[in-house]
C-alpha cells in the first residue's frame, strides 16, 4: 500500500494488516495568525489518536524521556515533509471562491501531549467494502489518570505545520483531508480554531466543505471539515 509512507514514519506500516479505513484518526486545530489587521500565516495542528501515537512515539522518542528534542523533531520533519509535499500537505486554503494548496512549504514542529488531549470515544475504523476484511478494533477504555502509572496513560503525538500565506488576507478558509481516507482528519469539536494576534471582531465558522470529500467506500462520502475566519 503505497500511501503508508506519507503518514510520516515507516513504523505506521504495522497498522496495515487491519485493512480498514480509516487507519488513523487525527483531531485538528487551525490557528489563524494575524498581523496589522490581516492574516499572514496559518498553523494546522494534528493530534494523532493514542494508538497511532503510541507506535510512532516509540520510534520518535529515541532517548525515551517522554519529550521530543530538537534533534528528534528534525528527524520527524525529514520524513514527514517530503512525503506530505507530494500530497499537497493534505490541506486546502481559500481566500475566495477557489481552493488552492498551501502556496509555500510549512515549518514543522512536534511534541508529545501527556496526558492525551484527544482520545476518541466509541471509535473504530470504518470497515472495508463487502468482500474485504471487516476488522473493527474497539477503542480502548479511557484510563483512570490518577490510578494509572504515567507510562500507561494515553498520549498524543502532535504535529504543528505553520504555513506562510502568499499575501495577507482578511478572509481565509482551511480544509484538511486525506481523499483516500487512510487518515481521518476532523476538527476538534471544542476548539476547532484559534486566532493569534490582535484580531478583534474576527468571525469564525466550522462547517462541512460542499465538495472536498473522501470516498474510500463508494456511496459513503465523508465531507471534510472546513474552518473559515474573517477579519473586519
Amino acid at each position: 500500500m503505497k500511501r503508508l509512507a506519507y503518514v510520516l514514519a515507516a513504523l505506521l506500516a504495522s497498522v496495515a494488516p487491519a485493512l480498514a479505513h480509516p487507519h488513523i484518526l487525527i483531531s485538528s486545530v487551525i490557528r489563524f495568525i494575524e498581523k496589522d489587521g490581516q492574516f499572514t500565516h496559518v498553523e494546522i495542528e494534528w493530534r494523532f489518536d493514542p494508538m497511532a501515537s503510541s507506535m510512532e512515539i516509540v520510534a520518535a522518542d529515541a532517548d525515551r524521556d517522554g519529550k521530543l528534542s530538537p534533534k528528534e523533531v528534525k528527524a520527524l520533519a525529514d520524513i514527514a515533509l517530503p512525503e506530505l509535499k507530494s500530497f499537497g500537505y493534505l490541506a486546502w486554503f481559500s481566500t475566495g471562491a477557489k481552493e488552492f494548496r498551501p502556496p509555500r512549504a510549512p515549518t514543522f514542529n512536534a511534541r508529545i501531549a501527556d496526558p492525551a488531549l484527544f482520545v476518541p470515544e466509541d471509535w473504530a475504523p470504518t470497515p472495508d467494502p463487502p468482500g474485504g476484511p471487516m476488522a473493527k478494533p474497539a477503542a480502548p477504555p479511557k484510563p483512570d489518570v490518577k490510578a494509572e502509572p504515567k507510562a500507561r496513560r494515553f498520549r498524543n503525538l502532535v504535529y504543528i505545520f505553520r504555513y506562510p500565506l502568499a499575501a495577507p488576507t482578511k478572509t481565509l478558509a482551511v480544509t484538511a483531508l486525506d481523499p483516500e481516507d487512510f487518515i481521518r482528519i476532523e476538527a476538534d469539536p471544542k476548539t476547532p480554531h484559534e486566532i493569534l494576534g490582535k484580531a478583534e471582531g474576527a468571525k469564525c465558522t466550522l462547517d462541512k466543505h460542499p465538495t472536498l470529500k473522501s470516498e474510500y467506500w463508494p456511496g459513503n462520502p465523508v465531507f471534510a471539515d472546513r474552518v473559515t475566519c474573517t477579519l473586519p
